[in-house]
């Protein structure tokens, strides 16, 4: 019987990783207060100060669902609104931490990125400035760092554009959501790193309010996978029930009055 190889990663330590997480969101360079706004201007500020105020529930989320997993979370393994070369240093000093620290014991590495411009494009990581930091320099700075060798390396990124979509949408659009290239190619992982890149695309702005759930759909979707299957499912498994789920979220119309 032919049976399929799969590598299983070992999470014993008390620790089960490390999470770091870098936000950009709220330092987005926005349209400026203006007598003479257009509509189109206060249509993309009203979005822009609606992302400031439910990228904080993002946060929240995912700070709590890796907590629940057993990941360190200390207070000094965030930052906001860096340039470049700042987000670079973070990470190069707090990996570096980590290999000259011989009590360290992770099992693996999550960093999320929340980050976004006015028009931004899907997978991009932007700098406060709105300056992107390229995916491979931050990769590489990742792969010098010897504790992980062998072990997983997730990357989230989060890319918010504030420009109104001219081609509504009822649902989430999957391809948008969780990158598929992960999921459909099936090629081989040598070096340990998954990147899950996030960009909804939907008519009234990538959030659920109410109902004891705030934040965004693709946020949303993870927590609730990981926190039910991450147990007994493998990485990629549970990508695909997330992007299952992005696919089958329905966006809540409003009415004139401005409710659900």
């Amino acid at each position: 019987m032919n049976r399929q190889k799969e590598k299983i990663y070992s999470m014993t330590s008390v620790n089960r990783g490390k999470f770091i997480l870098i936000s950009n969101v709220q330092h987005v360079q926005c349209i400026p207060y203006l007598d003479n706004q257009s509509e189109k201007d206060m249509v993309t500020e009203k979005r822009y100060l609606e992302c400031i105020r439910n990228v904080d529930f993002d946060k929240s989320n995912m700070s709590q669902l890796f907590k629940y997993m057993g990941y360190d979370l200390k207070g000094g393994n965030h930052i906001k609104n860096s340039t470049k070369e700042e987000i670079k240093d973070f990470l190069k000093t707090k990996l570096t931490e980590i290999d000259n620290d011989s009590s360290s014991q992770y099992d693996s590495l999550v960093i999320l990125f929340l980050s976004g411009k006015i028009l931004c494009d899907a997978a991009k990581i932007y700098d406060k400035n709105g300056d992107i930091l390229r995916r491979r320099e931050i990769l590489d700075i990742i792969e010098e760092c010897k504790h992980f060798k062998g072990k997983p390396k997730v990357i989230f990124v989060q890319s918010c554009s504030f420009i109104e979509e001219t081609e509504p949408m009822d649902c989430m659009d999957p391809l948008d959501s969780i990158s598929n290239d992960i999921i459909t190619n099936g090629e081989p992982n040598t070096d340990d790193l998954f990147v899950v890149s996030s960009y909804p695309r939907i008519e009234q702005g990538p959030w659920i309010i109410g109902e004891n759930m705030n934040g965004s759909y693709i946020i949303q979707a993870l927590v609730h996978v990981f926190k039910n299957s991450a147990y007994k499912k493998s990485f990629m498994e549970l990508l695909k029930e997330a992007n299952i789920c992005l696919g089958q979220a329905m966006i809540p119309k409003l009415t004139d009055d401005g409710k659900k």
